[in-house]
């Protein structure tokens, strides 16, 4: 069963095109998946008090249509058919019952104290669970080779940035790389995936490499101290 809520678009969420930014998206989404979990069991609160907390492994998302600002959206959350180690979770927002964007996300469920990941089959929950979207999502997310990377910034992990693990919220990471985008004004983003690899905590120093297709398509490496990767990622963007 899918959990539904009714959001008004909040002002503060858009860009500079009055468009709600993908990161203002993914936190709508984020959100849901929060209330299911309050409102069916167990919470993100119990979790924690458990030495439990969801990572965020890797999300596909696709938009349809823009969002604007006072905007009345409904957004879905519901878990999929899961196994092993990867927990699956989808989300639909609709705005006047049309889909503007939906989402496939596989999480891991990690025990703090233990620093093991939590079985599928050993987390017991209410969850409610739904077929997933269609969005093709390949089993391995991998970069093009035939698209160089290069370094086009390095970027200090700041208060701003980051959530009560100290490290960056997994949403944040749309509009910070949006922020390399040579040109952000008339354009939206219509694609973006992530593979996150390692936490970027609180304090430390990203160096960001970017390569494109030439035709609206962005790859993304950002590097921890040592040269350890943080996210790889792909934005697609078309005009508005």
């Amino acid at each position: 069963m899918k959990w539904s809520g009714t959001y008004k678009v909040n002002a503060h969420d858009t860009d500079l095109n009055n468009i709600v930014s993908l990161t203002g998206l993914l936190r709508y989404m984020q959100d849901s998946a929060n209330c299911q979990m309050e409102e069916q069991g167990p919470s993100y609160n119990e979790l924690q008090e458990r030495g439990l907390a969801f990572v965020l492994s890797r999300i596909k998302l696709s938009v349809y249509h823009p969002v604007y600002s006072h905007d009345i959206i409904d957004v879905e959350s519901w878990a999929c058919e899961s196994s092993g180690v990867s927990f699956n979770r989808c989300y639909c927002i609709r705005k006047n019952g049309e889909i503007v964007a939906e989402a496939y996300s596989v999480w891991a469920l990690l025990d703090v104290k233990a620093h093991k990941l939590v079985r599928v089959s050993d987390f017991e929950n209410s969850y409610g669970m739904d077929n997933p979207v269609e969005l093709d999502m390949a089993k391995r997310f991998r970069l093009p080779a035939r698209y160089p990377l290069n370094l086009v910034g390095e970027r200090v992990v700041e208060y701003q940035d980051v959530d009560m693990n100290c490290h960056i919220n997994n949403t944040r990471y749309g509009d910070i790389l949006c922020g390399y985008i040579p040109k952000m004004e008339g354009q939206r983003v219509i694609k973006f995936e992530i593979n996150y690899v390692s936490e970027a905590p609180l304090g430390e120093t990203l160096k960001v490499y970017m390569g494109s297709d030439g035709d609206g398509t962005y790859y993304f490496r950002t590097q921890r101290d040592g040269a350890k990767t943080n996210i790889e990622a792909e934005i697609m963007m078309e005009a508005i």
